[in-house]
This record gives C-alpha cells, structure tokens and sequence, in this order.
C-alpha cells in the first residue's frame, strides 16, 4: 500500500506515518478554512469588478453580492465551529454560483474545498467522498487545456482516496484503491505526454498503477474463489490423514 500512499504526493520516501490531510483536517486550525472561504470571497466582493471579470450567466436569478454574502456568512460559521449550519450556507452558496457564474467556475473550488472541511471535521465520509467526485469534475472541465493544474487537481483528488485507505475511514477501501489506480493512470498520462519528461514521476507513477493493480487482482473474486478451493483442498486433506 506504501508504494500508492507515496506516489499522491509526489515523494517516494515511503515513510509509514505519512500524515492524513483529510484525517488531520478535523483538527486542523480554523484559519484555514477561513483562507480558502477568503479566496473565493475576494473574487466576488467588488460587484464591478465581477460584472467585469466573471460575466454572469444569463438570467441568472441572484444578484452577485448574494454570494459573497454567503460566504462571509460561512467563513464565520466555520470560525465558531458551527460546521452543520456552516455546511447549509456553503451549499447554497455553491448553488449560487453555479446560477451566477455558470456550471463550472474556479469560484466554486474553494466552496467545495471548505465543504469537504466541515463534512470532515463531522466525519461524515461519504459525503466527504462526494465532494472529492465533485471536484475531480471541476478539474477535468475546468483544466482541461491546462495539464499542470489538472495534474495537480487529480493529485489532490487522488489524496483524499490514499487517506480514506490508509485510515479505514468508510469501509470502502476497495473502491478507494480502484478509484486511486484511475487517477494514477490519469497522472501517467499526462506526465508521459508533457514536453520535458520527468522521468522520476513517471517511474513513481507506474509503479503505483503495478502496485494498484496487484492488489486489487489479489482481492479479486476470481482469486478468493481460488484460495477458498485451495483451503478446501487442504482440508480435506488433512481429514483422509485423520481417518
């Protein structure tokens, strides 16, 4: 498991006790969240500056300083460690923007990001889980033209799957490993085809996929119904000695 644990982040020093992002977030300082809730709100407080900037959607329904309300609003929630309440706002706040800024917007990353936060902080896994699919659909739209930062996004996305399996967090490691083994894939396709290969990536990010792909074959039914044939095969066996 180390060999995938080590190729999210980019090092490959195989160091055991690799901290959890995700794990650590619950208590992680608040300021953090805050910072990130700061990003996206410095991006919608000027109302001029965002007519200018992000050209609302058409008919949108809400007036752009509705969001950074929102924000505001949620930062402080977060602050106060009101994550639930903090939760509902950053929701509608992410509805917001969609309906202001249109389906797929930077704007909604640090959102996302501060839901994944507070889903964490209450240990809600599943929809910690969800939110990491949302981005990873934020990324690929978004950077679609720009491998650096869709690297760094499935980086980021792959993360979240290393941690959820290396700390057991919702009982899905199966799914963790294969949606892990997907972006590893992703991340060897964009390093192979970049225009100055990094050899060492590339080589740590094989290895990774090998790995992956070991052990989700060695948990695969085929191979359970093998080694349950083989036991039974032992078994009886051992009882003809027995007789």
């Amino acid at each position: 498991m180390e060999h995938i644990c080590n190729v999210h982040n980019g090092r490959n020093d195989r160091n055991p006790k690799l901290s959890s992002p995700i794990a650590d977030s619950r208590l992680a300082a608040l300021p953090n969240l805050a910072r990130r809730l700061t990003f996206a709100l410095a991006m919608l407080v000027s109302c001029a500056a965002l007519a200018e900037t992000f050209p609302l959607a058409a008919n949108s329904p809400w007036p752009p300083e509705q969001l950074g309300g929102l924000l505001s609003d949620a930062s402080m929630l977060q602050e106060q460690e009101r994550h639930e309440e903090a939760i509902a706002t950053l929701r509608e706040a992410l509805q917001t923007a969609r309906m202001t800024l249109g389906l797929y917007h930077e704007a909604q990353l640090a959102i996302v990001d501060s839901l994944i936060d507070s889903e964490a902080a209450l240990s809600n896994w599943h929809q910690v889980d969800d939110y990491h699919a949302l981005l990873l659909g934020l990324y690929q739209n978004l950077y679609a033209e720009d491998p650096g930062k869709l690297e760094q996004g499935l980086a980021r996305v792959q993360g979240w799957h290393v941690d959820a399996l290396r700390n057991s967090l919702d009982g899905r490691a199966i799914s963790h490993l294969r949606q892990a083994r997907q972006l590893l894939k992703l991340r060897l396709q964009l390093a192979t085809g970049a225009a100055t290969a990094d050899l060492g990536k590339i080589a740590r990010l094989r290895e990774g996929v090998e790995f992956a792909e070991a052990y989700l074959a060695w948990h695969s039914d085929s191979n359970r119904n093998r080694l349950r044939e083989r036991q039974e095969s032992r078994r009886e066996a051992l009882l003809s000695n027995l007789r």
